[in-house]
């Protein structure tokens, strides 16, 4: 009967290192205590599909999207990296983006999306004038590609401009 307790006290043991490395992950991660539905990762479940708003040909795949206790849907993006004053116009641009896609995919709209830089979060309102942005880039995006013309480098990165997607029409390139 003795092995029996000491078996268990293991198994609580484990339960609970188990438990603390989980709450460690989740914090470094910089998500919420909340339900994760979607994660762009295949570490605890197969790849999610990606997803799409016909109306505004987007596709794409938040790292994160998590359910409050309240039931709301809130996409979180994970930067590394420098960790800004400000949140990037780019970086508030996707977070707007994955809550389009969001409201498009599960017939929800998040009011605000999380970003997460190592050192500082920030929580980014959906507001009418962000979802404006966001169109108006998009259809500059579009105008660009029509036009097979790169817009005007803004970067001396030799790294960054091998990785653009607009390398293949850039008559700017550095490399």
């Amino acid at each position: 009967m003795s092995n029996l307790w000491w078996l268990v006290l293991l198994l609580l043991a484990l339960a609970a290192v188990l438990l603390a490395l989980s709450a460690r992950k989740r914090k470094r991660s910089g998500l919420p205590d909340a339900e994760t539905v979607y994660a762009d990762t295949d570490l605890w479940q197969p790849l999610p599909r990606v997803l799409l708003d016909e109306d505004l040909g987007l596709v794409g795949k938040p790292d994160y999207v998590i359910r409050t206790r309240q039931g709301s849907l809130i996409p979180v993006e994970v930067k590394t990296g420098h960790s800004p004053a400000q949140p990037y116009d780019s970086h508030r641009l996707q977070l707007a983006a994955y809550g389009r896609l969001i409201a498009s995919n599960f017939e929800q709209s998040p009011k605000y999306g999380l970003l997460h830089y190592p050192e500082k979060d920030f929580q980014i309102e959906f507001t009418p004038q962000l979802q404006g942005e966001l169109i108006e880039t998009l259809a500059r995006i579009r105008q660009i590609e029509k036009g097979r013309k790169a817009p005007a480098r803004s970067h001396a990165v030799p790294a960054r401009c091998a990785s653009c997607g607009y390398r293949g029409i850039c008559d700017q390139k550095l490399t």
